[in-house]
Parts: C-alpha cells; sequence; structure tokens
C-alpha cells in the first residue's frame, strides 16, 4: 500500500494572545505573515511549509487554564526550526537572549549539527536545528 500522506501542509497552534504572539514570531524570529485574520494569522515557513497561530477562545486566562504546556521546556513534545548552519544555531541563541527569549536547552553541537531549545510565549517548546548533509 502506498502512503496517502505525502508531507505536512501546516501546523496550527492555539495561542494565549495573537498579537503578542504574531510580534514575537515576526520581530523575534522574524518569519513573514503570509495571511492575517481577526482570529488567525498564517506564516509561510521555507519554500511550502505554514505555520498558523489561531487565538484561543476566551483568551489568556482560560488558554492558561486549559491549553498552556504544564512541562515549560520539560517535555519533548516540540516542533523544529531549520538553521543554515552550525554556526547561525549559536548566532541565533545571541539573538533569542538579546531578547529575552527563555532557552531551555543551550546551543551545542551534536553527532549530526547543532540545536537549541526555546519557549514561545504561550510555553511552547521550539527547536532550532541544523542537519549536516546527508544526516
Amino acid at each position: 500500500m502506498s502512503s496517502f500522506i505525502k508531507g505536512i501542509c501546516h501546523f496550527g497552534l492555539s495561542v494565549s494572545d495573537l498579537d503578542e504572539s504574531v510580534r514575537f514570531y515576526t520581530e523575534v524570529l522574524g518569519l513573514e505573515i503570509s495571511e492575517r485574520r481577526e482570529k488567525d494569522v498564517f506564516f509561510r515557513v521555507g519554500a511550502d511549509d505554514v505555520l498558523a497561530l489561531i487565538q484561543y477562545p476566551g483568551g489568556a486566562e482560560r488558554f492558561d487554564a486549559e491549553m498552556r504546556p504544564k512541562n515549560w521546556g520539560k517535555a519533548f513534545t516540540h516542533f523544529g526550526l531549520a538553521a543554515e548552519s552550525a554556526e547561525a544555531v549559536f548566532e541565533f541563541q545571541e539573538h533569542l537572549n538579546a531578547n529575552g527569549v527563555r532557552i531551555v536547552k543551550e546551543a551545542y553541537e551534536r553527532w549530526d549539527g547543532a540545536s537549541l531549545y526555546f519557549i514561545d510565549p504561550n510555553g511552547y517548546t521550539l527547536e532550532y536545528i541544523y542537519f549536516k548533509p546527508g544526516k
């Protein structure tokens, strides 16, 4: 049987405060908005991927009670953003530090490249990762 799944079209994350999240993803991470509506925003990531942020119904208080990850940076649930080089991972860590972003695992070299983990304003863990070619 051939696979019905041909790739990942998009990721959608519920967020506590859409405006705060848009600021983080544009000003700190440098993503560009491809579409914005009243309660959601879409970012093009790379050539074909999309990240959607969706305002959680009920706002920040309800998000904190019902959705905010309880193990900030301690659980392995995350998604990775691709880096251009191992050096870029270490440079990005300096950028995150300068912007007061909580880093949960400092930049480090690994057998297959380099990586670091940080937290977005909603408590989601993100990884910035570089894979050596062929890994």
